[in-house]
């Protein structure tokens, strides 16, 4: 990754601005207590543009994980990927809309909040929008199914 690339904060030569997470190439970040509270700190400092990035880039390397073969030795690998993004998705809905809201929303079962994030994301993803757009629409959409 050239100097200019690092700066600007692309993800390699991809063109994708990298606000924490790869859509190609996600770290497991937030499999740990401490991870979990070091990638909270990190998004709590994003500006809204860049968290709306952010949230584009979790769910664009989830579904890169989720739709690409892979052999049975990396199973594991993936699956524990997946947990983490999932995790980070979450994290960016308590960090976006407070734990009142979502607890309010999903109760102690976070599957009922994955399955809401996956289902916009999926509609929103129809469009074909750039990262920016993708995270903002699903924000808001978010905030329109939370609050009902």
């Amino acid at each position: 990754m050239g100097f200019l690339s690092k700066l600007l904060g692309i993800d390699d030569s991809s063109g994708v601005k990298k606000v924490i997470t790869s859509p190609f190439n996600p770290k497991l970040e937030v499999q740990t207590k401490k991870g979990a509270h070091r990638y909270f700190e990190k998004i709590s400092k994003l500006a809204h543009s860049d968290l709306c990035i952010e949230l584009a880039n979790v769910m664009s390397a989830k579904h890169n994980l989720m739709s690409s073969p892979s052999p049975l030795s990396k199973f594991s690998e993936k699956q524990e990927k997946i947990a983490d993004l999932t995790e980070k998705a979450m994290l960016i809905c308590f960090h976006k809309f407070g734990s009142e809201i979502v607890v309010n929303y999903s109760g102690a079962d976070s599957t009922k909040l994955n399955e809401l994030v996956n289902k916009i994301d999926e509609e929103i993803a129809q469009k074909n929008l750039n990262p920016n757009e993708h995270g903002e629409q699903m924000l808001y959409r978010l905030s329109q199914e939370l609050t009902k």
